[in-house]
């Protein structure tokens, strides 16, 4: 599991403040986990922020060999957009993908790193470059686009503690 980590202050400082004033914060997390599912839909529609690798022409090849319509990066299937899952408590947000080769398209993987195949080829055949699809970078800090989409669930708790 990967914590996300947030860098812009301001951010933290207004959540922890939000956090002291609310008994039940986990109307915030709920919100927040949202937030986190639609910012990596956003990845999804806009292909990556910053933009993803494109496939390499040998990947490219057995597509056209096997008869796989290329939808674009990330796209063959829907399945791993289709199993992102969020959940969260009162003290936290969580975003996660079941997918087994989910951490490999995020955070690339080099070739051989996974094995063998039974004939002695290298799992993956290929180092996978990084696609980072969920609201963080493969360091771990929250992408500027969902530090943002966040302040503002955070922003509309605050207004609403010291706005009623």
């Amino acid at each position: 599991m990967s914590v996300i980590q947030i860098n812009d202050q301001a951010l933290i400082d207004r959540m922890e403040l939000v956090a002291s004033r609310l008994l039940d914060t986990s109307p915030l997390a709920a919100a927040i986990a949202g937030t986190f599912a639609t910012v990596t839909d956003d990845n999804f529609d806009m292909g990556g922020r910053p933009e993803w690798a494109g496939r390499s022409a040998v990947t490219l090849k057995i597509y056209e060999r096997k008869g796989i319509k290329y939808g674009g990066v990330l796209q063959v299937s829907g399945n791993l957009r289709a199993r992102v899952v969020t959940s969260h408590t009162q003290d936290e947000a969580v975003i996660s993908n079941n997918m087994p080769y989910a951490a490999a398209m995020h955070f690339g993987i080099k070739q051989g790193a996974s094995g063998k195949t039974s004939r002695g080829a290298p799992i993956p055949f290929g180092d996978i470059q990084p696609r980072p699809f969920m609201p963080m970078d493969t360091d771990g800090n929250m992408q500027p686009e969902a530090e943002r989409e966040v302040f503002m669930d955070v922003d509309h708790y605050w207004h609403k503690i010291f706005n009623p």
